[in-house]
């Protein structure tokens, strides 16, 4: 199994159509998926702006929960991450395909409805949640890796080879051959010798009426 990292935000719908389209490839090509978290909402916030992203002055891991959309699931996520990395991979499906696809808000009902889902051990969750101190410094050293990557947006892979590349998916793709074929793609762009490093579309602007 070669282990590719994947850093995600879960109010991010890239990273969704990302995950959901590894997801399929990972049995197909032999690919062992360890989730990571970046938090758009700390690498955009006004406070660190012109930092570098090792060096934020404003951290999520250090919020109130109730300040934040996002620090909740982050935390919800290490908790089932304790369940073992299936665990934690159904987990982040479920509750991406809930707040993206049943456009559901990150709150505890959907956190729990996203355990249920994926088969997690609710008592248990609810236990290692409840653990918070643990949670936060297990996302903050998430997010120090990240920093320490470069990371900048979500979905960022991290291949096997040690290469990392931002993919931004217009369009969620679960069937096998296709996945697969893009994630070859993709990869092979990215491992090339030729070291390309950006490759974005123009964008037209709409005619105005």
């Amino acid at each position: 199994m070669q282990l590719v990292k994947i850093y995600l935000d879960y109010l991010c719908p890239f990273a969704w159509r990302g995950l959901e389209l590894a997801y399929v490839v990972a049995p197909q090509l032999g690919l062992d998926l360890e989730i990571r978290h970046y938090s758009l909402e700390q690498g955009n916030h006004p406070e660190n702006a012109g930092r570098p992203r090792k060096a934020p002055v404003w951290k999520l891991a250090e919020q109130p929960l109730e300040s934040s959309p996002s620090l909740r699931a982050f935390l919800a996520s290490h908790a089932a991450r304790q369940q073992g990395k299936a665990a934690h991979l159904r987990f982040a499906l479920e509750l991406f395909r809930l707040r993206h696809q049943e456009r559901r808000r990150l709150d505890d009902e959907t956190l729990v409805e996203a355990v249920g889902r994926a088969g997690l051990d609710l008592e248990r969750f609810m236990a290692d949640l409840e653990d918070e101190e643990s949670r936060r410094l297990e996302l903050a050293a998430d997010l120090e890796a990240a920093g320490e990557l470069g990371v900048f947006g979500t979905p960022t892979f991290v291949l096997p080879s040690g290469d990392a590349a931002y993919f931004r998916f217009t369009q969620l793709t679960t069937e096998p051959e296709l996945a697969t074929n893009l994630w070859e793609l993709f990869t092979a762009v990215l491992e090339n010798g030729a070291h390309i490093e950006t490759i974005r579309r123009p964008q037209r602007e709409r005619a105005s009426r």
